[in-house]
C-alpha cells in the first residue's frame, strides 16, 4: 500500500522559507534579475512542475531520493511565489 501524506500546517515554516530564499538567491546568482511575463514565468514553473513529478516517480518507482524531491519542491514554490510576487503590483504586468 502507498504511503500518504497528512496535510500539515506547515511545521517548520521557517525552514521551508529558507529554502525558498536559499534557492531564489541561486537563481539570482546564475541567471542574474529576470524580467519575464507571467506567462514565461508560468512556463518556467511547469517546466519545474515537470522535475518533481520525475523526482517523485523515481523515489517511488526506483531509486530517487527524497532530498531531490525537496529541492524540486523548492524550486517550483520559488517560481511560483515570483509569480505571486509580481501581483503585488499588477498594473506593471498588463493583460496582453
Amino acid at each position: 500500500m502507498m504511503n500518504e501524506y497528512t496535510d500539515q500546517i506547515f511545521g517548520d515554516l521557517d525552514k521551508l522559507i529558507d529554502g525558498v530564499k536559499e534557492e531564489n538567491k541561486r537563481q539570482l546568482d546564475k541567471w542574474g534579475i529576470q524580467t519575464h511575463s507571467m506567462f514565461e514565468w508560468l512556463t518556467y514553473t511547469t517546466e519545474e512542475l515537470g522535475e518533481l513529478a520525475k523526482a517523485i516517480a523515481e523515489y517511488e518507482y526506483r531509486d530517487g531520493t527524497w532530498m531531490e524531491i525537496r529541492k524540486e519542491a523548492i524550486q517550483v514554490a520559488t517560481l511560483a511565489l515570483k509569480i505571486a510576487e509580481m501581483m503585488d503590483d499588477p498594473p506593471k504586468f498588463p493583460k496582453r
